[in-house]
């Protein structure tokens, strides 16, 4: 591979010449510009961009730091942060936390390491951790912004999350509306404890808060608990769910992919949805537009999310706008063919 140090020997000029040609600096006469232009094409030189971004401090890295991304969710949220980012002239570095507050602190540190400018992330740790890590990174001259969830952190930095508590409530509205007055819901063990700031925990309160306040003789019937969301979580607790509780009516999953496992389940053990249950889910992947029957879902504004998070962070960068933005996105019911009206 060729070095600086090549093209300086190629092109008979010196090395710093090189490098101002490289960084496209302005006191560089024509004809030198285009030999060293010349011998960097005939060699194949790549100049170093991170040894640049040490002298610059200008990297044009972003890190986004996410949950994970093998779930549909946050496939369709990195998509719309990475090509925001990208058409802005960014490049951005992806991260799965899984949730672990010390993964989340390991990749941090080499984002920093890395000389990155700016950082969105969906949080893992606690309030008093992750505002070390905020002034930490406002130090070192590291934009930050939060999306999907923010910690309680009296808004130190920019968030952009989607109103988890009203869609929680919406939902559980639909279902009693229809008639539903057992209701299983299918939420992981912090939701299902409260107090927590997590996404799960504000879509149960608002399920609580809608059964409290629209009706005085809804059930509701909460799933064994679990730590981690998927499709085959859903598909375990969902069967369970089924056979204990035979009464039931509709089950309230709160992502859709617990949603989709439950409804595999209920094809398994025969059941015909939506006449013999209805199954509501929450996110609105593209995913649950494709089942049997079509599920009807609390879909979020993911793609929405994502743009926002990317300029919002994008103007922080750019010095645009130095104050923390709070964006809240609401939620939309798309009622589809799992959910019915109780005959």
């Amino acid at each position: 591979m060729a070095t600086i140090k090549d093209v300086a020997r190629h092109a008979n000029v010196s090395i710093a010449t090189v490098s101002r040609v490289v960084n496209d600096y302005r006191h560089v006469r024509p004809a030198v510009r285009e030999v060293v232009t010349k011998a960097i094409a005939e060699l194949g030189y790549r100049p170093n961009g991170l040894a640049s971004s040490f002298r610059t401090q200008q990297s044009n890295i972003v890190g986004v730091l996410l949950r994970q991304q093998r779930t549909p969710f946050s496939s369709a949220l990195a998509y719309a942060i990475e090509n925001t980012m990208f058409d802005q002239g960014y490049r951005v570095l992806l991260c799965s936390t899984n949730g672990d507050a010390e993964r989340e602190a390991a990749y941090l540190e080499t984002m920093l390491d890395m000389r990155v400018q700016g950082i969105i992330i969906r949080p893992s740790g606690t309030g008093q951790r992750m505002a070390k890590q905020i002034s930490t990174l406002r130090d070192r001259g590291v934009a930050v912004a939060f999306v999907d969830m923010k910690p309680r952190l009296a808004n130190a930095a920019s968030s952009v999350v989607c109103d988890n508590f009203s869609g929680g409530y919406q939902g559980m509205r639909h279902l009693i509306e229809l008639g539903h007055r057992r209701i299983g819901v299918v939420a992981g063990a912090v939701a299902q404890k409260g107090g927590a700031a997590d996404v799960g925990s504000e879509r149960v309160r608002g399920i609580r808060q809608a059964a409290a306040d629209l009706t005085s003789d809804v059930e509701i019937t909460y799933s064994a608990p679990f730590d981690s969301a998927s499709f085959e979580v859903g598909r375990e607790v969902g069967a369970a769910l089924i056979t204990s509780q035979p009464g039931l009516t509709a089950i309230f999953a709160t992502t859709d992919m617990l949603a989709l496992g439950v409804m595999h389940s209920a094809h398994a053990l025969g059941l015909d949805l939506p006449r013999d249950m209805s199954i509501l889910g929450y996110d609105g992947v593209m995913e649950s537009a494709v089942t049997f029957p079509t599920l009807s879902t609390i879909a979020q504004p993911i793609h929405e999310m994502g743009q926002i998070a990317a300029t919002t962070l994008i103007d922080h960068m750019r010095g645009l706008s130095t104050t923390p933005r709070q964006v809240v996105l609401e939620n939309t019911l798309l009622q589809r063919d799992s959910t019915i009206r109780v005959t």
